[in-house]
């Protein structure tokens, strides 16, 4: 079947590492990726860190001081779900 007749053509969008993501955070456990619109990137270490990218602006990824077990866009808008533990202070 010649490439132009497959039902699904890939194009490389992004580089994770060219915005300055380091490979040992782009893994399954790491990296969300709910639709077209936004990627999310948790980062664990120096610092604890959500790295989000609007795919419509990729070189200007938006980094945020967070610690989270996992982070997720919402496929529609600017919300970001955040999954960790929650310590109470008595």
């Amino acid at each position: 079947m010649a490439a132009a007749n497959a039902p699904i053509t890939m194009k490389e969008a992004l580089t994770l590492t060219s915005i300055g993501i380091n490979p040992q955070f782009i893994t399954f456990t790491n990296v969300t990726m709910e639709s077209d619109k936004y990627i999310c990137v948790r980062e664990t270490s120096p610092q604890n860190s959500v790295v989000i990218i609007d795919m419509s602006m990729p070189m200007q990824p938006l980094r945020r001081p967070i610690t989270a077990d996992s982070a997720l866009m919402n496929p529609n808008t600017r919300i970001l779900a955040l999954k960790g533990e929650c310590f109470h202070h008595f």
